[in-house]
């Protein structure tokens, strides 16, 4: 396959992730204000609350351009699981620093078995839409160029 239909491709699973990730954050905000989750994460920060500040979160989804870009939260859709000790990182040993931000250090843990089967099939349908809208895309310009093109002599024939 050509490299810039593969960039072509990424690009648009990109746009995609970016607009499900704009949806998805907008909705779990309304419903962490809703059940208290956004409260909890607020008072988890608070010098007091320690014992309990370390928030495990649930990958649903990632998204990452090129393997190439560093690793950011931004690549993950998350949803609030529970929240821990932050003893529990150094208690487990496949638990791994991802990410440090300004206000957060982002570990991970690996996924359970069979999670990650579910994660391939979402990507591979996001990629399967990619590619059709790639191809109804240039479908769309090929009739528009056969039009034009058509127009066009018909111009210069009269």
């Amino acid at each position: 396959m050509a490299p810039w239909l593969l960039t072509a491709g990424r690009i648009v699973t990109t746009i995609l992730y970016t607009l499900v990730r704009l949806v998805f954050i907008a909705v779990q905000r309304v419903c962490w204000q809703l059940n208290g989750t956004a409260r909890r994460v607020r008072d988890a920060r608070l010098p007091r609350n320690y014992e309990r500040s370390a928030q495990v979160l649930d990958v649903v989804l990632r998204h990452k351009f090129s393997d190439s870009f560093q690793t950011s939260i931004d690549h993950f859709l998350c949803t609030h699981n529970r929240f821990e000790n932050p003893q529990y990182i150094i208690d487990n040993d496949n638990i791994s620093l991802m990410t440090i931000t300004d206000h957060d250090a982002v570990f991970c843990e690996p996924e359970k078995k069979g999670r990650r089967e579910t994660l391939k099939l979402i990507i591979e349908i996001l990629k399967l839409l990619c590619r059709v809208m790639i191809s109804v895309l240039f479908i769309t310009i090929n009739v528009c160029y056969t039009e034009y093109s058509v127009a066009d002599k018909s111009f210069y024939s009269r």
